[in-house]
């Protein structure tokens, strides 16, 4: 039954009072388990001890019968000795029956011993139906004037037991003594119980009702695990929520870098119908194509990050070239020339990278952007060496690169910082700024130093 009561899907709440009738059931089992272990050894102890009382006097009673003293024999207040039948009271009833060495008490004439006391034992015993008393017997043999005699100690059970007053007084105690600690425990266990379901009651109502509890928290008496258990909540969610402020930001960037190429395109387009003379159309078909090489490579960084999320992909090491780089350079030389700013790529040894070109493109165009858009004049430094890219601007400095940065993030005008470290770490990079002397910032892109497969 209480396999099937604890097999049940309940709740949380529910459990202190099934640990408490689980428990409950346990303690009455063991309760009643002590009250006869205590009752038996009680009666146990007390019938040792009269026993070893009879074998004791037994050599003194033998010495006083030896030297001619009388049936019966009182040896102290409550033992007396025959070694003739005729001495011994009808009360006794026939003691003969009982083997030489016997030692024992004597329930009921012909039943003797401990087990056959206990199991007839009642708390409450009306004597007047018992005529023949309970005694204790120690039978033995002497030598009386040459033959071998019969030697009976007997002591009244009356006399030296317990009488039935004290032994229901004794019952009592011994069962209030259980019920109390009955008590103590299942207050004990219920408190315990409380205790422990208390923080996973809390944190499910936290779960169910986020609005109401934007942080997980358990009471401070709770066990340290539970603490733990809030505090990796809180984690999870912060990390969820950070996750969310990413593909909420790469969502605009997407849309944007989308969107501007097809508005390059749809404009040039309209154009073409306006002036039909070839050198305005060629410089419009160029547009066309530059916007849409442009959208290409735009989707197939896209495509290759969420490939690389889901992980069905995985790109091999590849030696970056100088090519690429005067590739990704190329187009925003123009912006960097209207702004008179001179773009400089300085490639001193060639790097091994995983990431595909479409993805560094996205990370060195809008980083190179950012330095451009935060200098007024001077020259951007792009240096390429075998274990890092830095971009070197002698703009406004780092507070002035961080504003832009931060403004662009949120107008949706660039990658912003966000989604380049978001980018650096699917591929273990690290993305610094620093800000330099006299004036200007460095951007650092640091990644490991990897070998290529032969």
């Amino acid at each position: 039954m209480l396999n099937g009561l604890f097999n049940r899907a309940s709740s949380a709440v529910s459990l202190p009072q099934k640990l408490l009738l689980y428990f409950s059931a346990i303690a009455v089992m063991i309760g009643l388990t002590i009250y006869i272990f205590m009752l038996s050894l009680m009666q146990w102890i007390e019938d040792e001890v009269n026993q070893h009382e009879l074998k004791a006097s037994a050599p003194f009673a033998i010495s006083l019968f030896q030297q001619g003293a009388r049936q019966p024999l009182q040896i102290g207040l409550h033992v007396q000795a025959f070694y003739s039948h005729d001495f011994i009271p009808e009360a006794y009833g026939d003691l003969s029956q009982f083997p030489s060495g016997f030692s024992g008490e004597v329930v009921d004439r012909g039943k003797a011993g401990l087990l056959h006391e206990v199991l007839s034992f009642k708390l409450f015993e009306d004597d007047n139906l018992n005529p023949q008393k309970e005694l204790f017997l120690y039978r033995s043999e002497f030598k009386l004037d040459g033959e071998m005699q019969p030697l009976y100690l007997v002591m009244p059970a009356d006399n030296v037991e317990l009488s039935d007053e004290e032994w229901q007084s004794i019952n009592v105690f011994v069962l209030t003594f259980i019920c109390v600690l009955f008590l103590l425990f299942g207050f004990a266990i219920h408190k315990l119980s409380q205790r422990l379901v208390e923080p996973v009651d809390q944190l499910v109502k936290q779960l169910k009702s986020p609005a109401e509890h934007p942080k997980f928290a358990v009471p401070k008496q709770s066990a340290a695990e539970f603490s733990q258990l809030s505090q990796s909540l809180n984690d999870y969610r912060q990390q969820n929520e950070m996750m969310i402020k990413q593909e909420q930001a790469f969502a605009r960037y997407a849309s944007h870098e989308l969107r501007t190429p097809i508005t390059v395109i749809s404009g040039a387009a309209k154009l073409q119908e306006q002036n039909d003379a070839p050198e305005f159309q060629a410089r419009q078909r160029d547009r066309i194509q530059r916007a849409a090489h442009e959208m290409q490579h735009t989707v197939d960084a896209l495509l290759s990050i969420v490939k690389q999320e889901k992980g069905t992909v995985s790109h091999e090491a590849r030696a970056l070239e100088l090519a690429e780089i005067e590739k990704i350079v190329q187009p925003l030389s123009l912006l960097a020339q209207s702004k008179k700013i001179e773009l400089i790529v300085d490639f001193k040894h060639a790097p091994v990278i995983k990431p595909t070109p479409a993805v560094l493109r996205m990370l060195l165009s809008n980083i190179i952007s950012n330095a451009i858009n935060a200098s007024d004049s001077g020259q951007i430094m792009v240096v390429i060496d075998s274990d890092h890219i830095s971009i070197n601007d002698n703009g406004h400095g780092l507070n002035a690169s961080n504003k832009e940065q931060h403004n662009a993030q949120h107008n949706s005008h660039g990658l912003g910082l966000l989604i380049v470290d978001s980018l650096c770490q699917r591929y273990q990079w690290q993305f610094n700024l620093i800000e330099t002397q006299p004036q200007g910032c460095q951007a650092k892109l640091t990644f490991p130093l990897l070998e290529l497969k032969s």
